[in-house]
């Protein structure tokens, strides 16, 4: 009984003791777990210190650099500041966007080029010129035309058809119709002046003008060539006089209308002159100018200055006194001086005027290429019109050059005042062959201008001299009606405007955005058009915007990248050399996964120390029981051994 129960304890303690084995294996595994899980969340920390996104620097309009991952759009993205860069597939096509290929294609099924596919990005090559701002209006009057032309037709006029840098300015300075007309309008210039000098020699010899006129001829030489005669009397009579019969004998043939200005002005002059005791007097009168401030006045014959301003002979300036100090106006002195003309006052030089009201009288001795004559000047404040007047008579006490200077008036008057084809001998061969080529020129320059059956005048030929006058006479008859018109009109235009404004200043234009560079844009996008003529690929636009592919895509090798140099040329580079690109870790990714880590492992840890407490407990238990199973064994031996003892 005692060995059965023995051998049934000793069962029991071998149960537990193999339980305990097995418990103790299970847990060593699940260490072995926690080792193989602590690899895992070490594993997965490691990854998130490792991870980067590849970035890449862009700059926006205004310059100002950003960052944003990096994609085939940010890669390629355009800004004037930016870097071009490109992607090329394995077949060396470069690769472009969805919106990019097909601007490109209808470029091209279109027929179109390079300025095409520029104007779909908004360039084109055009000028500010043309607004109201820089012109001051929306409609430009050009009074010398009487016409009015909008910006747009002023911009149409400028550019026209031509090709971007052929200005059809330019082109019409050069076309055949402008070179035509200015040439056709020199022929017709020089035929006129040939057949006007062929036409005088007949006109002058019928009028006696010939130097083989022996009454002229003497006379000529008498009182002009050879100094004149010491008898004013004799001189006056057989010069003045005698071209004043001329005149009125030319009048009363019907040769010299009295209406022309050549008539009056010569008989005007002629009639000033009065012979009176031996002596030659011409008279007149000028208007003069009282200075309000100072009270000087300007006095005098009037003169021209070589600058084209007008300034009188005589100054009379107020002296504090009240008197006045005469002078030659210092004005003129050195143009009195380069034409031989002198001045004296003859010792009057002060004169006291007590009123402007009152007239005072002065001598002055004058010396030119006349002779010298004394004149007596009477002058007269008129406080109606706030002016002065001088009324004078000249005594001319040798007259030799007004002889020659009405005999030149008379010569040349004559025959401006004659109608050549009128009186000129057409009879005469090369008179009649001058005539001819001088209307065959104007024949020719009229058709041009104004077609074959115009109705212009030889009396109009002067209006041809400026495009403007062309324009005016064209717009009173008729308006614009050949190319050769339309020529002259953008011309003289122009011309006017750039006389005004400048010229204006061509070049590229963003119309979608005028403040931005546009001659940028332009080469960004002429790069890629002649990069894309070398062969290209379309990328979706999911792919476009995936940072992830274009990561694969480069690290891979599955694409390479280019990049535009200074000279606009396509270059390979390697994306990790390239400045513009970045590999950026993520802070907040990190932190979250350096927390995941630390709680993993803190799991961990506590799940060891509770394995090791748990095969503590095994051991101590095992030990327990073996020490309880080597003493039931020790039992039953003896129990085994004495029972044999007794039965031995």
């Amino acid at each position: 009984m005692g060995m059965a129960a023995s051998q049934a304890r000793l069962l029991s303690i071998t149960s537990r003791m193999a339980d305990n084995e097995l418990r103790s294996q299970i847990i060593n595994n699940s260490k072995m777990r926690l080792a193989t899980e602590s690899s895992k969340v070490s594993e997965e920390y490691i990854n998130a210190l490792n991870s980067a996104t590849m970035m890449m620097s862009n700059y926006d309009t205004a310059g100002e650099s950003q960052y944003q991952k990096l994609s085939f759009n940010s890669l390629t993205s355009y800004s004037s500041y930016n870097n071009q860069y490109g992607l090329v597939n394995a077949n060396g096509k470069l690769l472009v966007s969805e919106r990019d290929a097909a601007n490109y294609r209808n470029v091209l099924d279109k027929g179109g080029d390079l300025d095409d596919f520029l104007a779909v990005y908004g360039l084109e090559y055009k000028s500010t010129y043309f607004t109201s701002e820089t012109l001051g209006a929306e409609q430009i009057n050009f009074e010398d035309i009487n016409k009015t032309f909008t910006i747009q037709e002023l911009e149409e006029m400028y550019y026209g058809n031509d090709d971007k840098g052929i200005l059809s300015y330019n082109n019409a300075l050069q076309s055949s119709e402008y070179v035509n007309y200015a040439d056709y309008y020199d022929q017709f210039l020089l035929a006129q002046e040939n057949y006007k000098l062929q036409a005088i020699d007949t006109i002058n010899s019928s009028l006696g003008f010939s130097d083989s006129n022996s009454t002229w001829s003497q006379k000529y030489t008498t009182y002009v060539t050879n100094g004149g005669s010491d008898n004013i009397s004799d001189m006056y009579n057989n010069g003045v006089l005698w071209i004043k019969n001329q005149i009125t004998s030319l009048v009363n043939s019907n040769k010299l209308p009295t209406t022309t200005p050549f008539y009056n002005e010569m008989m005007s002059y002629i009639n000033s002159i009065n012979y009176q005791n031996g002596q030659v007097i011409l008279t007149g009168t000028d208007e003069c100018t009282v200075d309000p401030d100072t009270g000087n006045i300007y006095m005098g014959a009037t003169y021209e200055l070589d600058d084209g301003s007008l300034a009188t002979e005589l100054l009379a300036t107020k002296n504090d006194d009240g008197t006045y100090t005469i002078s030659v106006n210092p004005d003129i002195e050195e143009y009195l001086a380069n034409n031989s003309t002198s001045i004296n006052f003859g010792g009057q030089a002060s004169i006291t005027v007590s009123d402007f009201n009152n007239s005072f009288t002065y001598n002055v001795v004058e010396t030119d290429e006349e002779g010298s004559y004394t004149q007596t000047y009477t002058y007269k404040y008129d406080e109606t019109t706030n002016t002065g007047k001088t009324s004078w008579n000249t005594e001319i006490n040798e007259f030799a050059g007004i002889v020659s200077n009405l005999f030149l008036m008379y010569k040349a008057g004559v025959v401006d005042a004659l109608n050549l084809d009128a009186y000129a001998n057409l009879s005469n061969p090369v008179v009649l062959d001058a005539k001819n080529k001088r209307d065959e020129a104007f024949s020719k320059l009229t058709e041009l201008l104004f077609g074959k059956n115009n109705n212009f005048k030889l009396d109009d030929a002067s209006i041809l001299a400026s495009p403007e006058g062309v324009l005016n006479w064209a717009y009173q008859n008729g308006g614009i009606t050949t190319s050769a018109l339309e020529i002259i009109e953008k011309i003289y235009i122009l011309d006017t405007l750039f006389n005004v404004y400048g010229e204006p200043s061509a070049g590229w234009i963003d119309v979608n955005n005028p403040d931005e560079n546009a001659d940028a844009k332009v080469q960004w996008y002429t790069n890629l058009f002649n990069r894309m003529q070398q062969g290209y690929s379309v990328l979706e636009d999911g792919l476009a915007s995936s940072n992830e592919w274009i990561e694969f895509a480069l690290e891979s090798g599955l694409v390479t990248m280019e990049q535009v140099d200074k000279n606009n040329n396509w270059t390979s580079t390697i994306y990790t050399n390239c400045s513009d690109i970045t590999e950026v870790t993520d802070d907040t990714a990190i932190t979250i996964a350096e927390a995941e880590y630390n709680k993993a492992m803190n799991n961990i840890e506590n799940k060891d120390k509770r394995f090791d407490m748990e095969l503590k407990n095994i051991d101590t238990e095992h030990n327990s029981l073996q020490t309880e199973y080597d003493s039931v064994k020790s039992v039953i031996d003896k129990n085994i051994e004495r029972s044999f003892k007794i039965y031995s």
